[in-house]
């Protein structure tokens, strides 16, 4: 894995100083040479910073110089096929000066556009129909991988609660990676006073996914209890007597139960709810009396072209689908984990509105 790293880091430096050669004109050789050896030794040591805290807050900062360097990447490749078009296509004739321009408009756009899609939430709407007796619709705002940190606190907490509060639901599901492996940002930043501010007629209630399950689990799960959300790992509760919501732990705890294992205490003839962080095994749980099974963790791939790469990899990367006759629904996410851009999905909550038969 780290020998990965390596490489990429090597290959960056290489196309970001012929990038930066063509955008400043550098015609010297030895100013040639500075560049290239100036932008590798400060790779270098961006990744030596990153990978004395592998997957933690130091290895966050390498992701976000190299992610923004292969920015640099794709605003060249889009500047390229622009000006293809332009003086192939059209038959004009070549302007450097307002190319190298468009190729800086187009990096800041695409940095802009990653931002903002990381910061601006937007909210989906999906309506459930089950064959089951279910007296009144239960609507649920159901919200994912929020990775409560450094990047990610109280501005966009006091965002998520207006937009849980226009949405008038019956219950607020949390699926897991609620922080990001620890509480030190959320103690820091007093967090609490806003998430605590999260709040629906039937409760609000959580599971833990794998960045909780960090070792600070515990610390975590308390945290969330005192903001007065409810952590339902390998539990389940009968929501306004009519419905089961059954929550998961994550497939990091080493001594979480088969999914069939949880229902055995509940009425099955009633509509269940399965709340968990991980969908990779949604093909198990579509063979279970489970009518809606909501997960998180994929982040929709978060970065083209994981986008697109990481469905191959997944059973369902995002979005809704039906199998058998359980409704599964995979969130992108609230945050965004280790790094603040979204380029290809979006910051996102769902509004899910389970219909029954006697709806």
């Amino acid at each position: 894995m780290m020998l990965f790293f390596v490489l990429i880091t090597q290959g960056l430096s290489l196309t970001t100083s012929i990038l930066l050669y063509w955008l400043l004109r550098i015609k010297r050789r030895r100013n040639m040479l500075l560049l290239a050896g100036t932008v590798f030794i400060v790779n270098n040591i961006v990744l030596l910073y990153g990978l004395s805290e592998f997957w933690r807050a130091r290895f966050h900062i390498y992701l976000v110089v190299s992610i923004s360097q292969g920015f640099m990447l794709y605003a060249a490749l889009i500047t390229a096929l622009i000006a293809g078009i332009y003086c192939y296509i059209l038959k004009q004739s070549s302007r450097p000066k307002l190319l190298r321009t468009l190729a800086v408009g187009v990096y800041i756009g695409i940095v802009g556009l990653a931002v903002f899609n990381a910061y601006s939430p937007v909210v989906h709407h999906l309506t459930v129909k089950t064959d089951k007796p279910l007296a009144k619709p239960l609507t649920m705002a159901v919200v994912s991988d929020t990775h409560l940190d450094r990047w990610f606190g109280n501005r966009q907490l006091k965002k998520l609660v207006s937009l849980v509060d226009a949405q008038h639901v019956d219950t607020v599901l949390l699926a897991g990676d609620l922080m990001n492996d620890r509480t030190y940002y959320y103690d820091k930043t007093n967090m609490h006073e806003q998430l605590s501010k999260l709040r629906a007629p039937l409760g609000v209630y959580a599971v833990l996914g794998n960045h909780d399950y960090s070792g600070n689990q515990v610390s975590i799960a308390e945290a969330v209890t005192r903001a007065g959300i409810q952590v339902i790992d390998n539990k389940s509760v009968y929501l306004n007597d009519a419905v089961w919501l059954v929550g998961r732990s994550d497939e990091t705890d080493y001594g979480r139960p088969l999914a069939e294992e949880l229902l055995p205490p509940i009425d099955t003839n009633k509509p269940v709810i399965m709340l968990e962080h991980s969908p990779s095994e949604i093909r198990l749980i579509s063979k279970l009396p489970i009518d809606l099974h909501l997960t998180g963790h994929t982040h929709g791939g978060q970065i083209f072209p994981l986008t697109v790469l990481m469905k191959y990899f997944s059973p369902l990367l995002y979005g809704a689908k039906k199998m058998n006759n359980t409704q599964f629904l995979v969130t992108s996410g609230y945050g965004f984990g280790a790094v603040p851009f979204r380029l290809g999905t979006r910051s996102e909550i769902w509004v899910v509105t389970l219909i029954g038969k006697s709806s």
